[in-house]
């Protein structure tokens, strides 16, 4: 039977937990998240937006991202300093971002990212053409879906 110690489970705490902190490490050196351009975008989602750092690895590193609590579904390391992201629907007001890559590190950009209705951003366009259901599609009319009253 194996004993350990109380000093001997430290010092394993302390290896396991250096262990993590250097698993952050990538080649273009350590993973760094900073901000997100920009940092706004309507509430019904949609809106490319980048999330910048550095020491992120296109085609090696998985990352998630959540706007809030609801996960981007397009997400792409673009290069060394960039993630491409397409915002989910949210509600209005500030969210937190937070990116969990596949090794492990996790980074919150607090109140990163500001839902504001279509009217503030000058895109109510967008918010037409969204891929909500009932909403219309790039190309067609839009119709009626509320019958007319009965006579």
């Amino acid at each position: 039977m194996t004993r350990f110690s109380a000093k001997s489970l430290s010092v394993t705490t302390l290896a396991v937990a250096f262990s993590l902190v250097s698993g952050c490490e990538q080649k273009g050196g350590p993973v760094r998240v900073d901000r997100i351009e920009p940092a706004q975008g309507i509430v019904s989602g949609g809106d490319q937006v980048e999330v910048r750092g550095s020491g992120f690895e296109p085609g090696k590193t998985q990352v998630e991202v959540r706007f809030g609590r609801v996960r981007a579904d397009q997400v792409s390391i673009s290069s060394t300093n960039k993630i491409t992201v397409v915002t989910p629907p949210g509600n209005r007001g500030p969210v937190d971002v937070t990116l969990m890559f596949d090794d492990g590190a996790q980074f919150k950009i607090a109140e990163g990212f500001r839902y504001v209705p279509p009217s503030e951003t000058g895109d109510v366009r967008k918010a037409f053409f969204s891929d909500k259901p009932g909403a219309a599609k790039p190309g067609t009319t839009p119709t009626n879906t509320v019958p007319p009253p009965a006579k």
